[in-house]
């Protein structure tokens, strides 16, 4: 099996769609030998922030000394990156090797006339091995959706779970109630095994303790006060706690909360003989990227990315809008799935921008860029549909101007599409993440 088939083999298995629950991937890993047995790893859920969790952790690890894995989920420009080892992303031969392992196991279990695995345990599994392949000393895995029937649960004795902040997300799957949908990602807390969450709202925080008491597991919540100042990686600009100086290539104001979360779970971490100094903590947030998390892409306007596509992504978004570009013409290129909460999206962020463009994402689920632009139009005076995500880019940029500012957001799956886009018409294209503002 050379990649391009084993892309084919990946997209052929998104037919089986998506079932929750750990049969399968359990019957799929038991045909790989249980490979995940014999990793230690640091389990991340919530709604948002786990792959900003996730990379800042694996950064700190990896600077640390620790050959440190990390899975991620959604890849936004290119699907090797849910798999890192090191801070490299698999390659595409040992992809193919491995994703021809799994076909084999997969084909095992239909024969014997079991389901066959989703994309999603498919990928999985490769994680697992790929991680066991190289001899990984700790691996930070973010779960895909929810957590106790997320196929990443299967594991049972993490060094340490961690759940970032909660709010309404994937209503239809993991419940209508902030409860619910708690209960649903503290399901990855497990018997005895310690857990670090964010800061949470009142009946998020309750289901979590009940949850962490009823399995005897220690759990502590990040405290935003470790972190006196917060500014980002750019010439000579840095972020400050109470302990550390240094800086933090990750941007946005949502950074800080997750931020907390990562210095809380590291504490934890060094207790149980993890050995992690200050040096590399520094080092680690210094080097920790992420794609399509407000990422900037190019100057003269200045564009960014982000995958704010909830409520509660839009109100820290918008918090961001408001320290970082303070007397600055900002634009809007927006799309969204059709079942995420966009109206509520849209009343969070609006009114602090100067023009809007929408755009429908070439997916499925997506919501109609129409659609949206007359939702939108409750909220803003100036809202234009685009149907071409080319044009959109271009009317952006010229609509914010050179000393501007061009924010696309939403769903990912319209990011990769849209940053090509503007890497063609601007010149400076190489300014990228890292080269970020201040709050």
């Amino acid at each position: 099996m050379d990649y391009g088939q084993a892309r084919d083999f990946i997209k052929e298995t998104g037919k089986y769609g998506s079932v929750y629950g750990l049969d399968s991937i359990r019957g799929l890993m038991a045909r790989l030998g249980d490979v995940h047995e014999q990793l230690s790893m640091i389990h991340v859920a919530g709604t948002k922030g786990k792959g900003s969790v996730c990379t800042m952790l694996a950064g700190v690890l990896q600077a640390a000394g620790y050959r440190t894995g990390v899975y991620l989920s959604p890849a936004v420009f290119a699907p090797e990156e849910s798999f890192q080892v090191g801070g490299g992303l698999i390659p595409q031969e040992t992809f193919a090797q491995l994703a021809e392992k799994v076909q084999a196991a997969c084909s095992a279990m239909t024969e014997e006339g079991l389901p066959h695995p989703t994309a999603f345990e498919v990928e999985t599994a490769i994680a697992f091995c790929f991680f066991k392949q190289e001899g990984c000393d700790l691996v930070v895995l973010e779960t895909g959706l929810g957590g106790t029937a997320d196929a990443t649960n299967l594991i049972t004795r993490p060094v340490c779970s961690v759940i970032t902040s909660i709010s309404k997300d994937h209503m239809a799957l993991l419940g209508n109630t902030l409860e619910e949908i708690a209960a649903a990602k503290a399901g990855i807390i497990k018997p005895g095994c310690p857990c670090v969450s964010a800061q949470q709202e009142p009946k998020v925080k309750k289901v979590l303790e009940q949850t962490a008491a009823a399995q005897n597991s220690e759990l502590r919540f990040a405290d935003d006060s470790r972190i006196c100042s917060f500014l980002y990686k750019e010439e000579n600009s840095e972020y400050a706690t109470k302990k550390l100086h240094g800086t933090l290539a990750l941007c946005g104001a949502f950074q800080k909360e997750n931020l907390a979360c990562v210095l809380e779970t590291l504490a934890l971490l060094r207790e149980r003989g993890i050995v992690v100094t200050d040096e590399a903590i520094q080092d680690g947030l210094a080097k920790a990227w992420l794609p399509g998390r407000f990422e900037k892409i190019s100057s003269a306007p200045d564009v960014y990315l982000d995958g704010a596509h909830n409520e509660g992504a839009a109100l820290r978004l918008r918090e961001t809008i408001q320290g970082c570009f303070v007397g600055r013409r900002v634009v809007y290129v927006i799309g969204i799935f059709a079942d995420k909460e966009y109206e509520k999206l849209l009343s969070a962020t609006l009114a602090e921008a100067a023009q809007v463009f929408t755009v429908t994402p070439n997916h499925p689920r997506a919501l109609d860029g129409r659609q949206l632009a007359q939702l939108a139009q409750k909220y803003h005076p100036a809202v234009t549909y685009v149907p071409d995500l080319a044009q959109a880019a271009a009317l952006a940029q010229e609509a914010a101007g050179k000393e501007g500012v061009v924010l696309a957001f939403g769903s990912f799956s319209f990011l990769p599409q849209f940053k090509r886009a503007v890497l063609k018409t601007v010149k400076n294209a190489g300014q990228t993440a890292g080269r970020s503002i201040e709050i």
